[in-house]
């Protein structure tokens, strides 16, 4: 889900590292904050006291799952006892409660205030859930997931704008899914691997870590085609960020004409990026012209299957080059951090600006890291021994909650 599993807390590079204990003031919280400043992969228990049934409560209220379950196929929508939107909303605590099995589920969902079933309603079993779930197919919880991400953040208190505008991030994870042959061909295994994969691609709000979009393919399947699929969530008003490996002379040009703004991380190498430097502007940052190489043209035509493609036209993008040094007890790395982006002034857009703006990529990794803890916890996969959709490859869908 994608404001329901957002984590909301100050902004952390207002607290300075390591100040502050839990017995001074504020001392907790500034621990923790500084904890997320430093990345994911430091909890164990943060999640501890989610709510999880106010977050269902919450979708309740709000009419989600039952504007979902309107786009369900005719005969689930039937009076019965596990309708569409009864069904979804089990999916939901399915999600929620990763720990519990399906009679567990069934008794927790039919036990909630605001559920609509007749009174008297016998609670059904597991093997009837199952078959459900197949019924409802995959339309219904990627629209739970839209009409929730479409939703305002103010109820998420988020404030993280840059110069007036949202600030978001693009990335990829992979999630394990269970050991089995139906799966493993469906989603793929990783060389080596034991477990079946899927691939995610996300588009999530720095700020407040809540999601706009997300793609979900097989293990196999590249980030830049699901990153792709994402290309309708970029408005204007935004500040995206994604990490080298995304970019592309034709995706910045198509991304960048929905009005949103990129500052997107290149690699390093000379041939990466094909640009020829205009000017350097006085800031140490250099105003340059992307031009489509050759090679490119015809590796794009020749993945587009159509020779006739025209070459891209030159477009004007501005390079933004600085080191970082990470310092551990033995030893220093000192890193060149390249950024493209399409803020060409640097007197409004200052280079150490959009350098420290930078860092608030690594926000999409903490998102990630919740979403896992949510949905799985920790030594768990995800619990669903079936693609949702059988007799075709994972849909690029908007929901990761079935």
């Amino acid at each position: 889900m994608s404001g329901q599993f957002a984590m909301i807390l100050s902004r952390a590079s207002t607290v300075p590292a390591g100040h502050g204990g839990d017995d001074a003031p504020g001392g907790a919280a500034e621990g923790l904050l500084s904890q997320v400043a430093a990345g994911p992969g430091f909890w164990e228990d943060l999640l501890a006291e989610l709510r999880r049934e106010g977050l269902i409560a919450q979708l309740l209220a709000d009419g989600v799952i039952a504007q979902a379950a309107a786009q369900a196929e005719h005969g689930h929508k039937l009076d019965r006892t596990l309708t569409a939107e009864v069904t979804a909303l089990c999916v939901i605590v399915g999600v929620l409660f990763p720990d519990q099995g399906y009679d567990l589920i069934l008794a927790r969902t039919f036990g909630m205030p605001g559920v609509r079933v007749k009174p008297g309603t016998v609670t059904p079993s597991g093997p009837a859930l199952s078959q459900a779930r197949g019924v409802l197919g995959e339309q219904v919880m990627r629209a739970v997931f839209e009409l929730d991400a479409a939703r305002s953040d103010v109820e998420l208190g988020i404030g993280a704008t840059w110069h007036g505008m949202e600030t978001t991030g693009i990335d990829g994870t992979t999630v394990e899914l269970f050991n089995n042959d139906e799966l493993a061909d469906a989603f793929g295994v990783p060389a080596g691997g034991t477990k079946p994969k899927l691939r995610l691609v996300a588009h999530v709000r720095t700020g407040s870590r809540r999601w706009i979009a997300a793609a979900v393919g097989g293990y196999h399947d590249g980030e830049n085609p699901l990153a792709d699929e994402l290309e309708a969530s970029f408005t204007p008003g935004m500040m995206n960020l994604a990490d080298r490996g995304f970019f592309s002379m034709d995706r910045w040009i198509r991304f960048s004409a929905s009005g949103a703004h990129l500052a997107w991380r290149v690699k390093n190498g000379a041939k990466s990026v094909p640009f020829t430097t205009i000017r350097t502007l006085k800031d140490g940052s250099g105003l340059v012209l992307l031009r489509e190489s050759a090679s490119m043209l015809g590796k794009r035509r020749r993945d587009a299957g159509d020779k006739t493609l025209p070459r891209l036209p030159d477009t004007v993008a501005r390079l933004v080059s600085f080191t970082i040094t990470a310092r551990t007890a033995r030893r220093a790395k000192t890193t060149t951090i390249k950024v493209l982006t399409t803020l060409l002034d640097p007197e409004e857009f200052p280079a150490r600006e959009i350098a420290a703006l930078y860092a608030e990529r690594w926000q999409i990794e903490i998102a990630y890291l919740h979403l896992k803890k949510t949905v799985k916890g920790t030594g768990r996969v995800l619990r669903g021994r079936s693609p949702s959709s059988p007799g075709r490859k994972p849909g690029r869908c908007c929901s990761c909650t079935t």
